[in-house]
């Protein structure tokens, strides 16, 4: 052997030796198994020692053993490099911005859902409780349009309700008298996207001898928002923001709407806003008068009159009635002369 080889064989011994102390330094150790993620027959390799010495070191010194999920994931990350979860704001992001399940999660990094699950105990991120996992596991969604919003204002400004049982969702319901209208309901919802649940239901009311059908949609998540601007105090109370549009006047109209005619005179509108609170109403007749409407709250049941001299402009501001059934509500010209 020349003496180059000798220096050689002697500096790799010198490594092979400074190796193998290393991995009796907690610090070192840790900064491998903790910091690197090196799994222990790749540091073992390194200090030239067997799996079952390093791991008994690293037990020695409290160090954190992983998990066979954990160690399944670093495996595959090494092999296919996929470790955003370990990003605490990229897995928060998916978690709870867009409210992605862990078994979503899981399957877009390749691992176990439990896997995720620890990680997420790792960095604080609250965990969902069970109403919650199962309302985003089966979910309903739908796209309100602005035009779907004026609708069911509209609607809610009348006798339709939205109802909830959970705090996640809620569903629209409706009754009416006219089997027309609930069908006519449920088609304009359906092209909302808000699907009607099990068939329309009919009941006989023997105190006033007539029947009603009733109408319910699914329950939807975007629904349960709505719901919460019209029911703030558990009583439907009027949006302030709410805007009256023709569309949203015309449902309203249908819904609480009539057109009064007394012999002699010139026939009006009466709005019946009894179940809303008095400033409610007064803020409605504000927007009404704004919108260039005679109106005023009348006392005597917290209503809404539409003056005789506004009351044809009110009926072309609205347009036609979609469905037959309502239309007498738009006779103005034959109660005129009478």
């Amino acid at each position: 052997m020349d003496a180059k080889e000798s220096i050689r064989s002697n500096e790799e011994d010198n490594q092979r030796i400074i190796m193998s102390e290393l991995y009796q330094s907690k610090d070192w150790l840790e900064g491998k198994y903790l910091g690197e993620q090196l799994s222990t027959i790749q540091i073992a390799k390194l200090c030239n020692c067997s799996k079952t010495t390093l791991v008994n070191q690293i037990k020695n010194f409290n160090i954190p053993i992983r998990s066979h999920s954990e160690a399944g994931h670093l495996r595959y990350k090494r092999k296919i490099g996929n470790d955003k979860y370990c990003d605490k704001d990229w897995l928060k992001r998916k978690y709870q911005r867009e409210k992605l399940s862990t078994i979503k999660i899981s399957e877009l990094c390749g691992v176990s859902d439990r896997t995720i699950l620890n990680w997420l105990y790792k960095f604080g991120i609250p965990i969902r409780n069970i109403g919650e996992r199962i309302h985003l596991g089966k979910a309903n969604h739908c796209k309100l349009s602005k035009k779907a919003i004026e609708w069911l204002n509209g609607e809610l400004l009348g006798d339709g309700c939205l109802a909830s049982r959970s705090i996640h969702s809620a569903n629209f319901v409706y009754g009416s008298k006219y089997l027309e209208y609930i069908k006519y309901v449920s088609n304009i919802l359906d092209s909302f996207g808000i699907k009607q649940i099990g068939k329309i239901n009919k009941r006989y009311y023997e105190d006033s001898d007539y029947f009603v059908y009733h109408y319910f949609s699914l329950a939807y998540e975007e629904l349960i928002e709505l719901r919460k601007k019209w029911y703030s105090n558990r009583h439907k109370t009027v949006p302030h923001n709410i805007k009256l549009t023709p569309l949203t006047c015309r449902q309203w109209y249908i819904g609480d709407g009539s057109l009064s005619h007394q012999k002699g005179r010139m026939p009006h509108i009466r709005l019946a806003t009894n179940g809303l609170f008095i400033e409610d109403t007064e803020r409605l007749v504000i927007q009404l008068n704004k919108l260039g409407f005679l109106a005023t709250r009348r006392n005597h049941g917290n209503r809404i009159g539409v003056s005789s001299y506004s009351t044809k402009d009110f009926l072309d501001y609205i347009g036609k009635c979609p469905v037959d059934c309502y239309r007498y509500k738009w006779d103005y010209e034959k109660w005129l002369n009478k």
